[in-house]
Protein backbone atom coordinates (compact mmCIF):
# COMPACT_ATOMS: atom_id res chain seq x y z
CA UNK A 1 0.00 0.00 0.00
CA UNK A 2 1.45 3.31 -0.75
CA UNK A 3 0.46 6.82 -0.15
CA UNK A 4 -0.53 10.53 -2.04
CA UNK A 5 0.68 13.05 -0.07
CA UNK A 6 -0.92 16.34 -0.19
CA UNK A 7 0.93 19.26 0.62
CA UNK A 8 -0.92 23.21 1.45
CA UNK A 9 1.45 25.76 1.34
CA UNK A 10 -1.37 28.45 2.20
CA UNK A 11 -2.16 26.49 5.23
CA UNK A 12 1.12 24.69 5.83
CA UNK A 13 -0.62 21.25 6.55
CA UNK A 14 0.36 17.74 4.85
CA UNK A 15 -2.26 14.93 4.44
CA UNK A 16 -2.11 11.55 2.96
CA UNK A 17 -4.18 9.55 0.90
CA UNK A 18 -3.88 5.84 1.02
CA UNK A 19 -3.50 4.04 -2.74
CA UNK A 20 -3.26 0.73 -4.28
CA UNK A 21 -2.68 0.45 -7.80
CA UNK A 22 -4.71 -2.73 -7.82
CA UNK A 23 -8.15 -0.79 -6.67
CA UNK A 24 -7.37 2.08 -8.84
CA UNK A 25 -7.80 2.77 -12.32
CA UNK A 26 -4.37 5.05 -12.82
CA UNK A 27 -1.25 4.69 -12.15
CA UNK A 28 1.71 6.85 -13.70
CA UNK A 29 1.03 10.01 -15.90
CA UNK A 30 -2.57 8.72 -16.02
CA UNK A 31 -2.55 9.28 -12.39
CA UNK A 32 -0.62 12.77 -12.50
CA UNK A 33 -3.80 13.87 -15.02
CA UNK A 34 -6.43 12.39 -12.29
CA UNK A 35 -5.17 13.98 -9.25
CA UNK A 36 -4.87 17.29 -11.54
CA UNK A 37 -9.01 17.33 -12.09
CA UNK A 38 -9.39 16.44 -9.21
CA UNK A 39 -7.67 19.10 -7.12
CA UNK A 40 -8.87 21.80 -9.72
CA UNK A 41 -11.67 23.15 -11.70
CA UNK A 42 -12.32 24.73 -14.83
CA UNK A 43 -12.10 28.44 -14.07
CA UNK A 44 -8.48 27.84 -11.84
CA UNK A 45 -6.13 29.77 -13.46
CA UNK A 46 -2.53 29.02 -13.98
CA UNK A 47 -1.09 31.49 -11.04
CA UNK A 48 -4.25 30.90 -9.03
CA UNK A 49 -3.80 28.91 -5.25
CA UNK A 50 -6.17 26.28 -5.85
CA UNK A 51 -3.98 25.33 -9.15
CA UNK A 52 -1.89 22.58 -8.16
CA UNK A 53 1.48 20.90 -8.78
CA UNK A 54 1.43 17.25 -9.33
CA UNK A 55 4.40 14.84 -9.11
CA UNK A 56 3.85 11.18 -10.16
CA UNK A 57 6.60 8.53 -10.24
CA UNK A 58 6.11 6.22 -13.03
CA UNK A 59 5.10 2.56 -11.65
CA UNK A 60 8.65 0.93 -12.01
CA UNK A 61 10.55 3.63 -10.78
CA UNK A 62 12.07 2.89 -7.23
CA UNK A 63 12.26 -0.36 -8.23
CA UNK A 64 15.27 -2.49 -10.47
CA UNK A 65 13.84 -1.88 -13.41
CA UNK A 66 16.21 -0.73 -16.08
CA UNK A 67 16.40 2.78 -16.84
CA UNK A 68 13.47 3.80 -15.04
CA UNK A 69 13.97 7.14 -13.39
CA UNK A 70 11.40 8.89 -14.64
CA UNK A 71 8.96 11.19 -12.89
CA UNK A 72 5.77 13.23 -14.43
CA UNK A 73 5.54 16.92 -13.46
CA UNK A 74 2.19 18.25 -14.13
CA UNK A 75 0.34 21.30 -13.85
CA UNK A 76 -3.05 23.36 -15.36
CA UNK A 77 -2.34 25.71 -17.91
CA UNK A 78 -4.60 28.26 -17.48
CA UNK A 79 -7.91 29.09 -17.27
CA UNK A 80 -10.11 27.86 -20.38
CA UNK A 81 -6.63 25.46 -20.77
CA UNK A 82 -5.58 22.10 -20.32
CA UNK A 83 -2.71 20.23 -18.86
CA UNK A 84 0.50 21.35 -18.75
CA UNK A 85 2.94 17.95 -18.18
CA UNK A 86 6.36 17.12 -18.46
CA UNK A 87 8.53 13.63 -17.97
CA UNK A 88 11.31 14.21 -15.74
CA UNK A 89 14.46 12.15 -14.79
CA UNK A 90 17.22 12.49 -11.65
CA UNK A 91 17.68 11.17 -8.41
CA UNK A 92 14.57 12.07 -6.60
CA UNK A 93 12.19 10.13 -8.61
CA UNK A 94 13.74 7.03 -7.22
CA UNK A 95 14.10 8.47 -3.91
CA UNK A 96 10.45 9.92 -3.92
CA UNK A 97 9.17 6.08 -5.19
CA UNK A 98 11.11 4.27 -2.57
CA UNK A 99 9.26 6.31 0.09
CA UNK A 100 6.13 4.77 -1.11
CA UNK A 101 5.08 8.05 -1.88
CA UNK A 102 2.67 7.50 -5.23
CA UNK A 103 2.26 11.05 -6.14
CA UNK A 104 3.17 14.57 -4.41
CA UNK A 105 0.21 17.25 -4.93
CA UNK A 106 1.20 20.64 -3.63
CA UNK A 107 -1.41 23.19 -3.66
CA UNK A 108 -1.78 26.75 -2.15
CA UNK A 109 0.73 29.49 -2.27
CA UNK A 110 3.44 30.26 0.36
CA UNK A 111 4.00 34.04 1.60
CA UNK A 112 7.79 33.25 1.27
CA UNK A 113 9.46 33.00 -1.97
CA UNK A 114 11.84 30.82 -0.30
CA UNK A 115 9.80 27.65 0.59
CA UNK A 116 11.27 23.80 0.35
CA UNK A 117 9.24 20.61 1.12
CA UNK A 118 11.57 18.56 2.84
CA UNK A 119 11.00 14.76 2.57
CA UNK A 120 12.46 11.89 3.97
CA UNK A 121 11.63 8.45 5.88
CA UNK A 122 9.74 9.83 8.70
CA UNK A 123 8.08 13.27 7.45
CA UNK A 124 7.48 15.70 5.07
CA UNK A 125 7.03 19.42 6.32
CA UNK A 126 7.31 23.04 4.81
CA UNK A 127 10.12 25.05 5.80
CA UNK A 128 11.07 28.37 4.84
CA UNK A 129 14.52 29.24 3.95
CA UNK A 130 15.38 33.04 3.45
CA UNK A 131 19.13 31.97 2.77
CA UNK A 132 18.03 30.74 -0.86
CA UNK A 133 16.65 34.46 -1.92
CA UNK A 134 18.26 35.69 -4.87
CA UNK A 135 21.12 32.29 -5.12
CA UNK A 136 21.29 30.36 -8.55
CA UNK A 137 21.04 26.75 -8.86
CA UNK A 138 24.39 25.19 -8.06
CA UNK A 139 24.64 27.73 -4.85
CA UNK A 140 20.76 26.41 -3.76
CA UNK A 141 22.08 22.61 -4.45
CA UNK A 142 24.88 23.56 -2.62
CA UNK A 143 23.79 25.37 0.40
CA UNK A 144 20.66 22.75 0.79
CA UNK A 145 23.10 19.58 0.83
CA UNK A 146 25.89 21.46 3.29
CA UNK A 147 22.39 22.10 5.58
CA UNK A 148 20.86 18.66 5.20
CA UNK A 149 23.18 16.43 4.32
CA UNK A 150 25.04 15.18 0.28
CA UNK A 151 22.29 12.65 0.22
CA UNK A 152 19.53 14.99 -0.55
CA UNK A 153 17.79 15.30 -4.34
CA UNK A 154 16.69 17.97 -5.33
CA UNK A 155 13.78 19.71 -8.09
CA UNK A 156 13.68 22.96 -8.05
CA UNK A 157 13.96 26.38 -9.55
CA UNK A 158 16.30 28.90 -10.00
CA UNK A 159 15.72 33.02 -9.38
CA UNK A 160 14.30 33.52 -12.77
CA UNK A 161 11.10 31.41 -11.22
CA UNK A 162 10.99 34.66 -8.53
CA UNK A 163 10.44 36.90 -11.57
CA UNK A 164 7.22 34.59 -12.87
CA UNK A 165 9.09 34.12 -16.18
CA UNK A 166 7.34 32.16 -18.78
CA UNK A 167 11.21 31.06 -19.59
CA UNK A 168 11.58 29.84 -15.54
CA UNK A 169 11.77 25.91 -15.77
CA UNK A 170 12.67 23.09 -13.33
CA UNK A 171 16.08 21.78 -12.39
CA UNK A 172 16.84 18.28 -11.59
CA UNK A 173 19.91 16.98 -9.26
CA UNK A 174 21.54 14.14 -10.71
CA UNK A 175 23.14 11.29 -8.46
CA UNK A 176 26.13 12.30 -6.78
CA UNK A 177 28.69 13.27 -9.07
CA UNK A 178 29.65 15.57 -11.95
CA UNK A 179 27.43 17.07 -13.80
CA UNK A 180 25.66 17.84 -10.79
CA UNK A 181 21.79 18.72 -12.25
CA UNK A 182 20.07 19.60 -15.42
CA UNK A 183 17.00 21.71 -16.29
CA UNK A 184 14.60 20.22 -18.34
CA UNK A 185 12.61 21.84 -21.33
CA UNK A 186 9.11 23.28 -21.66
CA UNK A 187 7.94 23.24 -18.09
CA UNK A 188 6.76 25.81 -15.86
CA UNK A 189 9.01 27.16 -13.52
CA UNK A 190 6.92 30.41 -12.76
CA UNK A 191 4.29 28.26 -11.58
CA UNK A 192 6.44 26.94 -9.05
CA UNK A 193 7.36 30.53 -8.70
CA UNK A 194 3.98 31.97 -8.02
CA UNK A 195 3.68 29.15 -4.93
CA UNK A 196 6.81 30.30 -3.42
CA UNK A 197 8.23 26.76 -4.13
CA UNK A 198 11.92 26.98 -4.22
CA UNK A 199 12.60 23.52 -4.03
CA UNK A 200 11.37 19.63 -3.10
CA UNK A 201 13.83 18.01 -1.19
CA UNK A 202 14.17 14.21 -0.73
CA UNK A 203 16.72 13.32 2.07
CA UNK A 204 17.20 9.35 1.58
CA UNK A 205 20.09 7.04 0.51
CA UNK A 206 17.69 4.75 -0.96
CA UNK A 207 17.21 4.08 -4.44
CA UNK A 208 15.01 0.74 -4.94
CA UNK A 209 12.61 0.24 -2.11
CA UNK A 210 9.45 0.38 -3.76
CA UNK A 211 6.87 -2.12 -3.39
CA UNK A 212 7.00 -4.81 -4.96
CA UNK A 213 4.39 -8.14 -5.25
CA UNK A 214 7.42 -10.38 -6.06
CA UNK A 215 10.59 -9.06 -6.30
CA UNK A 216 12.64 -12.25 -7.56
CA UNK A 217 9.98 -12.41 -10.58
CA UNK A 218 10.07 -8.90 -11.17
CA UNK A 219 14.29 -8.99 -11.06
CA UNK A 220 14.49 -11.58 -13.45
CA UNK A 221 12.15 -9.76 -15.92
CA UNK A 222 13.97 -7.04 -15.38
CA UNK A 223 17.01 -8.50 -16.58
CA UNK A 224 15.19 -9.61 -20.02
CA UNK A 225 13.80 -6.01 -20.58
CA UNK A 226 17.59 -4.37 -19.56
CA UNK A 227 19.21 -7.26 -22.35
CA UNK A 228 16.72 -5.87 -24.91
CA UNK A 229 17.80 -2.29 -24.67
CA UNK A 230 21.25 -3.06 -24.71
CA UNK A 231 21.31 -5.21 -27.96
CA UNK A 232 18.99 -2.23 -29.83
CA UNK A 233 21.96 -0.66 -31.97
CA UNK A 234 20.56 3.05 -30.69
CA UNK A 235 20.25 2.37 -27.12
CA UNK A 236 23.39 0.01 -26.91
CA UNK A 237 25.79 1.56 -28.61
CA UNK A 238 25.12 4.65 -30.47
CA UNK A 239 23.99 6.87 -27.69
CA UNK A 240 26.54 5.71 -25.62
CA UNK A 241 29.07 5.55 -27.96
CA UNK A 242 28.36 9.38 -28.77
CA UNK A 243 26.11 10.91 -26.64
CA UNK A 244 23.19 12.55 -27.16
CA UNK A 245 24.49 14.30 -30.18
CA UNK A 246 23.08 11.04 -31.54
CA UNK A 247 19.46 12.40 -31.41
CA UNK A 248 20.64 15.44 -33.17
CA UNK A 249 22.31 13.10 -35.84
CA UNK A 250 19.20 11.39 -36.12
CA UNK A 251 17.21 14.04 -36.45
CA UNK A 252 19.21 15.53 -39.30
CA UNK A 253 19.41 12.18 -41.45
CA UNK A 254 17.60 11.58 -44.46
CA UNK A 255 18.95 8.23 -44.70
CA UNK A 256 19.10 5.82 -41.29
CA UNK A 257 21.49 3.52 -42.79
CA UNK A 258 23.92 6.17 -43.63
CA UNK A 259 24.34 7.20 -39.91
CA UNK A 260 26.51 5.00 -37.83
CA UNK A 261 24.92 3.83 -34.88
CA UNK A 262 26.66 0.72 -34.49
CA UNK A 263 29.77 2.87 -33.68
CA UNK A 264 31.44 0.97 -31.03
CA UNK A 265 31.77 2.00 -27.55
CA UNK A 266 34.67 3.15 -26.51
CA UNK A 267 36.26 3.45 -22.66
CA UNK A 268 36.26 6.63 -21.29
CA UNK A 269 39.05 8.56 -20.35
CA UNK A 270 39.63 9.25 -16.39
CA UNK A 271 39.27 13.37 -16.55
CA UNK A 272 40.38 13.49 -12.48
CA UNK A 273 40.62 10.27 -10.11
CA UNK A 274 38.96 12.29 -7.54
CA UNK A 275 35.67 13.24 -9.98
CA UNK A 276 32.78 10.78 -9.97
CA UNK A 277 31.57 11.68 -13.44
CA UNK A 278 27.57 10.94 -13.99
CA UNK A 279 27.44 8.90 -16.94
CA UNK A 280 23.13 8.55 -16.23
CA UNK A 281 21.26 10.89 -15.49
CA UNK A 282 19.43 8.38 -12.54
CA UNK A 283 20.27 5.03 -10.95
CA UNK A 284 20.36 1.73 -12.82
CA UNK A 285 19.66 3.15 -16.18
CA UNK A 286 21.61 0.69 -18.78
CA UNK A 287 21.91 3.25 -21.70
CA UNK A 288 24.28 5.50 -19.97
CA UNK A 289 23.92 8.36 -22.35
CA UNK A 290 25.12 11.17 -20.50
CA UNK A 291 28.82 11.08 -20.42
CA UNK A 292 30.20 7.82 -21.42
CA UNK A 293 31.28 9.06 -24.86
CA UNK A 294 33.50 11.45 -23.73
CA UNK A 295 37.15 11.61 -22.93
CA UNK A 296 37.83 15.11 -21.58
CA UNK A 297 35.93 18.02 -19.62
CA UNK A 298 35.40 19.88 -22.79
CA UNK A 299 33.46 16.90 -24.37
CA UNK A 300 31.37 16.78 -21.28
CA UNK A 301 27.73 17.27 -20.69
CA UNK A 302 26.02 18.73 -18.27
CA UNK A 303 22.85 17.65 -19.89
CA UNK A 304 21.21 16.58 -23.31
CA UNK A 305 20.24 20.07 -23.73
CA UNK A 306 23.92 20.99 -24.18
CA UNK A 307 24.09 19.17 -27.81
CA UNK A 308 20.53 20.82 -28.73
CA UNK A 309 21.76 24.42 -27.72
CA UNK A 310 24.73 24.08 -30.25
CA UNK A 311 22.41 22.71 -32.75
CA UNK A 312 20.02 25.85 -31.65
CA UNK A 313 23.06 28.37 -32.31
CA UNK A 314 24.06 26.60 -35.42
CA UNK A 315 20.72 26.47 -36.84
CA UNK A 316 19.60 30.36 -35.79
CA UNK A 317 23.00 32.15 -36.56
CA UNK A 318 25.31 29.95 -37.89
CA UNK A 319 27.59 30.07 -35.15
CA UNK A 320 29.17 26.35 -34.95
CA UNK A 321 31.72 26.61 -31.41
CA UNK A 322 30.61 23.91 -28.44
CA UNK A 323 32.41 25.52 -25.86
CA UNK A 324 30.52 28.85 -26.99
CA UNK A 325 27.41 26.74 -26.43
CA UNK A 326 28.62 25.24 -23.16
CA UNK A 327 28.96 28.54 -21.94
CA UNK A 328 25.37 29.85 -22.77
CA UNK A 329 24.00 26.53 -21.28
CA UNK A 330 26.05 27.04 -17.86
CA UNK A 331 24.52 30.27 -17.95
CA UNK A 332 20.96 29.42 -18.37
CA UNK A 333 20.98 26.60 -15.63
CA UNK A 334 22.35 28.54 -13.31
CA UNK A 335 19.18 30.83 -13.44
CA UNK A 336 16.96 27.94 -13.91
CA UNK A 337 15.87 28.72 -17.42
CA UNK A 338 15.28 26.68 -20.82
CA UNK A 339 18.48 27.12 -22.36
CA UNK A 340 17.39 26.03 -25.70
CA UNK A 341 14.33 28.49 -25.74
CA UNK A 342 16.48 30.73 -24.97
CA UNK A 343 18.80 30.50 -27.79
CA UNK A 344 14.89 30.40 -29.97
CA UNK A 345 13.86 33.64 -27.96
CA UNK A 346 17.49 35.73 -28.17
CA UNK A 347 17.07 34.74 -32.26
CA UNK A 348 13.03 35.89 -32.57
CA UNK A 349 14.22 39.00 -30.90
CA UNK A 350 17.39 39.89 -32.90
CA UNK A 351 15.06 39.49 -35.71
CA UNK A 352 12.84 42.08 -34.78
CA UNK A 353 14.98 44.70 -34.44
CA UNK A 354 17.38 43.86 -36.96
CA UNK A 355 20.18 43.75 -35.51
CA UNK A 356 22.99 40.81 -36.17
CA UNK A 357 24.76 39.64 -33.00
CA UNK A 358 27.96 38.52 -31.84
CA UNK A 359 28.39 36.48 -28.96
CA UNK A 360 28.85 38.67 -26.65
CA UNK A 361 25.60 40.20 -27.21
CA UNK A 362 23.99 36.67 -27.18
CA UNK A 363 25.76 35.79 -23.46
CA UNK A 364 24.48 39.64 -22.62
CA UNK A 365 20.77 38.50 -22.77
CA UNK A 366 21.29 36.15 -20.11
CA UNK A 367 22.31 39.16 -17.74
CA UNK A 368 19.89 41.22 -18.56
CA UNK A 369 17.63 38.19 -17.62
CA UNK A 370 19.65 37.86 -14.32
CA UNK A 371 18.69 41.52 -13.52
CA UNK A 372 15.44 41.15 -14.09
CA UNK A 373 15.47 44.44 -16.76
CA UNK A 374 12.69 45.34 -19.14
CA UNK A 375 14.80 43.69 -22.01
CA UNK A 376 15.20 40.51 -19.69
CA UNK A 377 11.63 40.03 -19.23
CA UNK A 378 10.95 40.39 -23.10
CA UNK A 379 13.75 37.82 -23.62
CA UNK A 380 12.26 35.65 -20.42
CA UNK A 381 8.73 35.80 -22.33
CA UNK A 382 9.66 32.93 -24.56
CA UNK A 383 9.06 33.08 -28.65
CA UNK A 384 5.79 33.99 -28.24
CA UNK A 385 5.86 36.80 -25.97
CA UNK A 386 8.73 38.64 -28.40
CA UNK A 387 6.61 37.71 -31.14
CA UNK A 388 3.07 39.20 -29.29
CA UNK A 389 5.47 42.57 -29.17
CA UNK A 390 5.88 42.64 -32.88
CA UNK A 391 3.12 40.96 -34.27
CA UNK A 392 2.91 43.39 -36.81
CA UNK A 393 6.17 41.80 -38.38
CA UNK A 394 4.77 38.90 -40.23
CA UNK A 395 8.14 36.92 -40.56
CA UNK A 396 8.26 36.72 -37.00
CA UNK A 397 5.38 34.34 -36.60
CA UNK A 398 6.93 31.00 -38.20
CA UNK A 399 9.43 31.30 -35.73
CA UNK A 400 7.64 31.23 -32.58
CA UNK A 401 8.58 27.71 -31.08
CA UNK A 402 5.63 25.10 -31.67
CA UNK A 403 4.30 22.04 -30.02
CA UNK A 404 6.30 19.45 -31.37
CA UNK A 405 2.64 17.61 -32.06
CA UNK A 406 2.49 20.10 -35.05
CA UNK A 407 5.26 18.17 -37.20
CA UNK A 408 3.35 14.75 -37.07
CA UNK A 409 1.92 15.61 -40.92
CA UNK A 410 5.35 15.83 -41.72
CA UNK A 411 6.04 11.77 -41.40
CA UNK A 412 4.97 8.52 -42.29
CA UNK A 413 5.63 6.29 -39.61
CA UNK A 414 4.90 2.76 -39.59
CA UNK A 415 4.46 0.56 -36.60
CA UNK A 416 3.41 -3.19 -36.83
CA UNK A 417 -0.01 -4.19 -35.65
CA UNK A 418 0.93 -7.14 -33.00
CA UNK A 419 -2.73 -7.70 -31.96
CA UNK A 420 -5.76 -7.33 -34.06
CA UNK A 421 -6.97 -4.85 -31.31
CA UNK A 422 -5.54 -2.62 -32.68
CA UNK A 423 -6.46 -3.29 -36.86
CA UNK A 424 -8.22 0.39 -37.15
CA UNK A 425 -6.08 2.56 -34.82
CA UNK A 426 -3.50 4.19 -36.84
CA UNK A 427 0.38 3.88 -36.78
CA UNK A 428 0.48 7.06 -35.67
CA UNK A 429 -2.29 7.00 -32.91
CA UNK A 430 -0.19 3.61 -31.82
CA UNK A 431 3.26 4.84 -31.78
CA UNK A 432 2.12 7.86 -29.48
CA UNK A 433 -0.18 4.55 -27.16
CA UNK A 434 3.22 3.50 -26.61
CA UNK A 435 4.73 6.41 -25.64
CA UNK A 436 2.15 6.75 -23.32
CA UNK A 437 2.89 2.99 -21.86
CA UNK A 438 6.38 4.05 -21.26
CA UNK A 439 5.64 7.20 -19.20
CA UNK A 440 2.94 5.84 -17.02
CA UNK A 441 5.64 2.87 -16.35
CA UNK A 442 8.39 5.25 -15.39
CA UNK A 443 11.07 4.61 -18.26
CA UNK A 444 13.40 6.79 -19.76
CA UNK A 445 12.08 8.30 -23.17
CA UNK A 446 15.23 7.05 -24.81
CA UNK A 447 14.33 3.57 -24.43
CA UNK A 448 11.93 3.85 -27.20
CA UNK A 449 14.41 3.11 -29.91
CA UNK A 450 13.86 -0.62 -28.33
CA UNK A 451 11.08 -0.68 -26.70
CA UNK A 452 8.08 0.93 -28.79
CA UNK A 453 7.28 -1.63 -31.82
CA UNK A 454 8.63 -4.70 -30.18
CA UNK A 455 6.67 -7.47 -29.03
CA UNK A 456 8.89 -9.26 -26.48
CA UNK A 457 9.33 -5.74 -25.12
CA UNK A 458 5.17 -5.55 -24.30
CA UNK A 459 5.28 -9.17 -23.36
CA UNK A 460 7.82 -8.35 -19.99
CA UNK A 461 6.55 -5.40 -19.49
CA UNK A 462 3.17 -7.22 -18.87
CA UNK A 463 4.85 -9.78 -16.40
CA UNK A 464 6.78 -7.03 -14.62
CA UNK A 465 3.34 -5.16 -14.52
CA UNK A 466 2.20 -8.45 -12.68
CA UNK A 467 5.12 -9.06 -10.62
CA UNK A 468 4.94 -5.21 -9.00
CA UNK A 469 1.62 -5.24 -8.47
CA UNK A 470 0.24 -8.59 -8.12
CA UNK A 471 -2.35 -7.50 -11.43
CA UNK A 472 -2.80 -9.37 -14.38
CA UNK A 473 -2.35 -6.59 -17.37
CA UNK A 474 -2.00 -8.24 -20.87
CA UNK A 475 0.55 -6.48 -23.64
CA UNK A 476 -3.11 -5.44 -25.10
CA UNK A 477 -4.49 -4.23 -21.94
CA UNK A 478 -1.34 -2.07 -21.40
CA UNK A 479 -1.58 -0.17 -24.95
CA UNK A 480 -5.68 -0.06 -24.70
CA UNK A 481 -4.93 1.65 -20.98
CA UNK A 482 -2.55 3.98 -22.79
CA UNK A 483 -5.22 4.98 -25.24
CA UNK A 484 -7.51 5.71 -22.52
CA UNK A 485 -5.01 8.06 -20.75
CA UNK A 486 -5.07 9.88 -23.50
CA UNK A 487 -8.37 9.94 -24.46
CA UNK A 488 -9.09 11.79 -21.10
CA UNK A 489 -6.41 14.12 -21.33
CA UNK A 490 -8.08 15.06 -24.68
CA UNK A 491 -11.58 15.14 -23.32
CA UNK A 492 -9.91 17.39 -20.40
CA UNK A 493 -9.19 19.50 -23.04
CA UNK A 494 -11.92 19.61 -24.75
CA UNK A 495 -14.16 20.72 -21.42
CA UNK A 496 -11.11 22.90 -20.53
CA UNK A 497 -10.67 24.90 -23.53
CA UNK A 498 -12.62 26.80 -26.03
CA UNK A 499 -9.99 27.48 -28.55
CA UNK A 500 -6.83 24.86 -28.32
CA UNK A 501 -7.11 21.29 -28.28
CA UNK A 502 -3.77 19.29 -28.14
CA UNK A 503 -2.25 16.13 -27.08
CA UNK A 504 0.57 16.57 -24.88
CA UNK A 505 3.18 14.77 -26.86
CA UNK A 506 7.15 15.09 -25.30
CA UNK A 507 9.64 16.95 -27.28
CA UNK A 508 11.56 13.87 -27.90
CA UNK A 509 8.74 12.42 -30.35
CA UNK A 510 10.40 14.46 -33.14
CA UNK A 511 12.99 12.00 -33.24
CA UNK A 512 10.50 8.93 -33.28
CA UNK A 513 9.07 10.79 -36.14
CA UNK A 514 11.89 10.48 -38.32
CA UNK A 515 12.90 6.66 -36.28
CA UNK A 516 9.85 5.08 -37.03
CA UNK A 517 9.48 6.42 -40.53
Amino acid sequence: MGKICIVNLTTKDVSYEEYNVGDSKYHGRCLATYLIKKHTNMSTDRFDDDNVIVLTPGLFTGTQAPSTGRITVATKRGKGQGLQVNNMTGALPQKLASLNIESLVIKGKSENKNTIIYIDKDKVEIVELDELNKKNVPDIIKYIQKSYGENCSLMGTGPTADYIMPLATVFSTYPNGVPEYYCTRNTFGDIWGSKGLKAIVVNSNRFFDSLCFDKEGFKTESKKLAKLIIDNPICGQALPGHGSITLIKLLKSKDLSQFNVRKKVESVAKINKDIKLNKTCAPLCVIGCLNRHCSSTTEMFSAPAESEVNAALIHCYNIEDSVFAKKVNTKAFELGIDSTEFVFTSNIYYKAIGIVPNKDEILNLLLEIEQNTILGKVIGSKTIGVYNLFKENDTLKDLVTKPVINEENNFKVKIDKFFDDFKDLSDLELMYNQIFVLENLGFCIFTSFALINNKDALDIMSKMFYYKTGCKLSPIDMIKFANNCIDEELKYENESASSTIRKNIPEFTKVLYRYFS
